[in-house]
């Protein structure tokens, strides 16, 4: 099975800002025919996101989370490389 992941045309012209604020909501991986969404957090601003919602009495879900040390291009590549085949079902 190969993984490819794909980007929004124009995230190089704001992935500066995705490392910067340590979430990225508009990732996919590529497998056979199928284009999987995928989110990526670094673990203070996902502890942050689910302080905040918890706070006003809402539910915390995120589908298809990776949780990576910086959100840069690299680690987000190596995630999905090393993420169990089972992650994308």
């Amino acid at each position: 099975m190969i993984r490819e992941l794909v980007f929004p045309p124009d995230f190089g012209d704001y992935a500066w800002e995705v490392e910067s604020k340590g979430v990225f909501w508009g990732a996919a991986v590529r497998i056979d025919d199928s284009l999987i969404s995928v989110t990526f957090y670094e673990p203070t601003r996902l502890q942050q996101d689910i302080d905040a919602e918890l706070e006003t009495g809402r539910l915390f879900t995120v589908k298809r989370l990776l949780v990576i040390e910086r959100v840069t291009i690299a680690n987000m590549q190596s995630a999905v490389t090393e993420a169990p085949s089972e992650f994308f079902e």
